[in-house]
């Protein structure tokens, strides 16, 4: 629990350290942040998995690797989010969820080929821990960010 509290300690540093740091626009968080954030959350996965530095020098690539084709992922639905479907026929509205569900199912994929990886240097218990704190943190950090934005964070 201790260790908890400390990592919880560091992400609300890590990332309040940079509350300025949002650009013009506030839902597009700058670079900086972005930085903040990643580095936050490779502290808080590593003191959750207790990696051994052997596996940590192995594990690190591989996140690393999966968050990159994520994000190419996450490109996408974001260019899909911003259609605008009072411009859209009824067909090409199907088409997009169509290319949706493609989207989903390569993540899906990808997903599936990942945990083979890590599988062969983490246990299945740390990749079950990995799952289960990638969502811990991004509830820590949107209630960071909620706090942010109703005034409370600061």
């Amino acid at each position: 629990m201790k260790n908890l509290l400390l990592c919880i300690t560091l992400l609300f540093l890590i990332t309040g350290a940079s509350i300025p740091g949002f650009s013009q626009d506030r839902h597009h968080p700058s670079k900086e942040r972005i930085q903040n954030i990643q580095n936050a959350k490779i502290a808080f996965l590593t003191e959750k998995l207790d990696l051994t530095p052997e596996q940590s020098q192995r594990f690190w690539p591989i996140y690393n690797q999966l968050e990159t084709e994520k994000e190419a992922y996450r490109q996408k639905w974001r260019s899909l989010r911003n259609e605008n479907l009072d411009a859209m026929n009824d067909v090409e509205i199907r088409n997009a969820l169509n290319t949706r569900l493609s989207w989903r199912q390569g993540e899906l994929d990808l997903d599936k080929q990942y945990m083979d990886k890590f599988l062969r240097v983490i246990s299945v218990r740390q990749l079950a821990i990995l799952y289960r704190s990638e969502r811990e943190f991004t509830r820590v950090l949107l209630k960071k960010l909620d706090a942010e934005r109703s005034g409370h964070g600061k």
